[in-house]
């Protein structure tokens, strides 16, 4: 064997050659594209249970003070003190649609879709209000996807004449549906949304029902 061929084998089998360099790179492209997807999508999983979490408790918290409100309130109005002879004493401007007569109070709590508002009475006579939709500059859609709250307080107590936000993105078409009965049970659901890991906006909703102790 001449000196050059022995020369030429050597070479050949020193290194690798241009396809075999060029396979080599696009298989480390494939997996780094697929270690990237891996950690893209484990990325928004991680962001989709973050969004849920969150909704779900501001429904959840939302809702044990909803609930604890209601089941102490009266299921007939107070003898002396009516829904809206309280709001008056303290000063307090019925929201937009609000029920005019005392007569509509019939039985508590009361669900009124016009105004949005549910309506209910401690047994210190004092009324509090939970509204949905509630027009407001502070909150997202002016209101539209948040609820006020008007706490029973006495009159002249802090807070005692003002609605308060307790929660808001909240669906702004249905964040609040709630129903009554002449027998004082009442209904509600409240539905949210955030976003899942398909980055779409999905639906979560959490529903109570209950009957005031008084």
């Amino acid at each position: 064997m001449s000196m050059e061929k022995a020369f030429h084998n050597r070479g050949g089998e020193a290194g690798f050659t241009l396809i075999e360099l060029m396979i080599s790179m696009v298989m480390g492209l494939i997996i780094i594209a697929g270690l990237a997807s891996v950690f893209a999508t484990n990325g928004r999983v991680v962001s989709a249970v973050t969004s849920r979490t969150e909704r779900m408790g501001d429904l959840y918290l939302a809702s044990q003070l909803m609930q604890a409100g209601l089941r102490e309130s009266r299921s007939t109005p107070d003898a002396t003190t009516s829904v809206l002879t309280d709001l008056s004493n303290r000063g307090i401007t019925s929201p937009s649609g609000y029920p005019a007569s005392d007569a509509t109070f019939a039985s508590l709590p009361y669900w009124d879709a016009a105004s949005k508002t549910l309506t209910y009475q401690d047994l210190d006579g004092h009324v509090g209000i939970f509204q949905y939709q509630r027009p407001s500059n502070n909150c997202p859609n002016n209101g539209a996807g948040c609820i006020y709250w008007l706490r029973p307080l006495a009159a002249g107590v802090s807070g005692s004449s003002t609605f308060q936000e307790m929660l808001r993105n909240l669906d702004t078409t249905n964040g609040m549906v709630a129903s009554t009965s002449a027998a004082g049970g009442v209904s509600v659901a409240l539905q949210s949304r955030y976003t899942n890991e398909q980055r779409q906006s999905s639906t979560l909703s959490l529903s109570f029902k209950l009957w005031p102790r008084n």
